[in-house]
């Protein structure tokens, strides 16, 4: 089970930097009207040119990958599948030995009707059967998220370093637990003639979050025509999905959107794998490399201030990158918790949305 966090939660001092109103909001709305300058051209690696600018502004892109072997990441990802496969085929009494404990991401969940999936963030909690292809397709995910990031800083005018200062230190599953994590899911077949959703609209907590799977069901938001766009069904050979998520939106200054995303399950027609024929019993499979800030990082976004960012509206210093998760992860629910556990939490989110406004009110 993953808690909700109320930024009431927090201390004081950290509440007062994350909300902290300035005079300087204005850049923002120079940005929408196209007032500050444009992000500087950068190659994304495995990214095709003409994709580049989705990432800033739609908040996805995609990433290129090559069948032949001495494509590490394409080889370690088949890897991987094939032992994700076959660790949710294993009874319900072993997975259940690794289920998420109260309070922590990490392990086995099951939501009835939806999927299931694995958290893993360390090595010593990894099942046995996953751990050598677990950590060779994190090596190879986070090593390019991690070069992804220190380009993005490139395109905001800052140095490699103002970013991936946050990620260098997860770039590896190891013993020590970091901020970032891998997903491995097994979502539900479509039973009908019709789409079911599995995963509502949401954007992930993170800096970016790296999306493969074995077959379509990812889909991605096109604010550009306000619809959802079934981004794995126009894949002709094999890609991956790259999403921004919260974090870096923020440390963006909002010059990276953060991509609003879902995954549906497709009516039969749809059953078969990119690479590896028809999926067993219509499930999907899919990976996702989630690269998040670690944790003891200090956050100037002072640092990160740059004509091509503007000024921060809500500058923040004195804070850590485990302080901003926790406000970020405090104002959205989990998209993977059971469904009751869900409407809780919107239900939660919505009272202290209706507690705020009244505050404001009474303030104006």
């Amino acid at each position: 089970m993953t808690l909700t966090l109320s930024l009431r939660a927090l201390p004081l001092r950290v509440r007062r930097r994350l909300q902290q109103p300035t005079k300087k909001g204005e850049d923002q709305a120079l940005a929408r009207a196209g007032e500050l300058p444009p992000l500087k051209t950068v190659a994304l690696p495995r990214v095709r040119p003409d994709h580049v600018l989705a990432l800033s502004d739609q908040g996805w892109t995609t990433i290129e990958l090559d069948r032949h072997p001495s494509d590490s990441l394409h080889s370690s990802y088949l890897h991987l599948l094939q032992a994700s496969r076959a660790f949710f085929a294993m009874p319900q009494e072993y997975k259940s030995k690794f289920r998420t404990q109260c309070a922590s991401e990490e392990g086995w969940s099951y939501v009835e009707g939806e999927k299931e999936f694995i958290t893993l963030r360390t090595l010593h909690n990894t099942p046995r059967e996953l751990q050598e292809a677990a950590a060779r397709y994190w090596s190879e995910a986070s090593g390019l998220s991690n070069e992804t990031l220190g380009k993005v800083a490139e395109s905001l005018d800052l140095p490699a370093e103002a970013l991936t200062v946050y990620s260098k230190p997860c770039t590896a599953l190891g013993a020590e637990e970091t901020a970032t994590m891998l997903r491995l899911f097994r979502y539900e077949a479509s039973r009908g003639t019709q789409s079911r959703i599995l995963a509502e609209s949401h954007a992930d907590l993170g800096l970016l979050s790296l999306v493969m799977g074995d077959k379509p069901g990812l889909e991605v938001r096109d604010t550009r025509n306000n619809l959802w766009f079934s981004i794995e069904k126009s894949y002709e050979s094999p890609k991956g999905s790259l999403l921004v998520g919260r974090q870096l939106e923020r440390l963006s200054n909002g010059r990276y959107n953060a991509g609003n995303h879902r995954v549906c399950s497709y009516p039969n027609d749809a059953s078969i794998s990119h690479e590896t024929g028809i999926s067993p019993l219509g499930y999907r499979y899919s990976i996702v490399l989630v690269l998040r800030a670690h944790l003891p990082i200090q956050i100037n976004t002072d640092e990160l201030t740059t004509d091509i960012t503007g000024s921060f509206p809500a500058p923040l210093k004195g804070i850590t990158a485990s302080d901003l998760f926790k406000e970020i992860h405090s104002s959205h629910f989990n998209v993977n918790a059971s469904t009751k556990e869900r409407e809780e939490q919107k239900r939660r989110l919505a009272e202290l949305d209706r507690r705020d406004n009244r505050a404001n009110s009474w303030r104006i």
